[in-house]
């Protein structure tokens, strides 16, 4: 696992993934890699488990962990106000208004959140390559996470065709004696390409893993299952599967024995159906993990049983 630059924990909302990806990004800064741990989910919550002050922008937890809490919603609105100020000079002030009104209703287009975010992370990552040892990311659940996922692919293509329309365009301004006012709109896409082309080429390469996370119970073991399936069809590495708050073995109280019973059931069943992957159970605590304190004990737990 540490031989991995990009380790991105996903699963069903509720499972987990903030408080075992904090505390993977604890326990491995505290090893003496610098770590940027990267919440990608709009309900953050990782202020919260380090018990931090919310705040904007890069937050420094000890000498080698940060934290970054992506907000979707304001990627989108500076995109626009970068575009729209792009475009003012060019237009009359009647067409600028409706380019701003049809601008503006992007913001609820289905997969503008996640393209947004995709976008953010591919900034984040890339400028800070050689800063960080290892960038942990904190997903948001499944559905979100997939879309994101598949959306590196999409915009690929599309960044592709219109830098090619684009180009096009411009040949024909010039063999027209047509001054062109496209050339630093196509220097922005050949940025956006060559980005996106890097990140993906990063994103699906042995430097990144997937970590699942999921609780035994029969709803996140079948989730888990078309995660599996399709982080495997876009040929994203899968090797550990994290399974969270398994209860304690020595209860002798009626209700967590039958609890207990019906756990043991979904433990055989994630061990069969999941038999390919190093499956890592992970112990219900007494108390929520909220602090440096709980997520240290909770990090050296987590080292002991990935072994590292």
């Amino acid at each position: 696992m540490l031989s991995r630059k990009i380790l991105l924990f996903g699963g069903k909302g509720g499972v987990g993934k903030t408080t075992l990806s904090s505390a993977l990004a604890l326990l491995i800064s505290d090893m003496g890699r610098r770590t940027l741990l990267i919440s990608t989910d709009p309900a953050h919550s990782l202020s919260d488990i380090f018990g931090i002050k919310p705040r904007e922008g890069k937050v420094s937890v000890s000498e080698r962990l940060d934290y970054l809490e992506i907000d979707p919603y304001r990627v989108i609105d500076e995109h626009i106000k970068r575009a729209l100020e792009s475009m003012e000079p060019f237009v009359s002030p009647e067409t600028f208004s409706q380019i701003k009104e049809a601008m503006h209703s992007i913001e609820s287009t289905p997969g503008a959140e996640e393209a947004a975010v995709l976008e953010e992370l591919s900034k984040i990552v890339l400028e800070n390559l050689e800063t960080y040892d290892h960038f942990v990311v904190d997903t948001a659940p499944t559905g979100h996470t997939l879309n994101m996922l598949k959306t590196v692919g999409r915009v690929g293509g599309w960044l592709e065709e219109l830098l090619k329309k684009r180009m096009e365009a411009q040949k024909f301004r010039e063999a027209g004696g047509l001054k062109s006012r496209d050339e630093k709109i196509l220097e922005v896409l050949k940025e956006r390409r060559e980005r996106f082309s890097r990140f993906s080429d990063l994103l699906f390469s042995r430097k990144t893993l997937f970590v699942p996370v999921l609780i035994p119970e029969k709803l996140p073991i079948m989730e888990t299952g078309r995660l599996i399936a399709e982080l495997e069809r876009l040929n994203l590495k899968v090797e550990y599967l994290l399974v969270n708050k398994v209860l304690p073995p020595d209860t002798t109280d009626s209700f967590l024995l039958m609890r207990k019973e019906q756990e043991r059931r979904y433990l055989k069943e994630i061990r069969e159906k999941f038999s390919g992957l190093r499956i890592v159970e992970v112990p219900m605590r007494e108390r929520d993990v909220e602090g440096i304190k709980t997520l240290k004990e909770l990090a050296t737990e987590l080292g002991r049983r990935l072994g590292i």
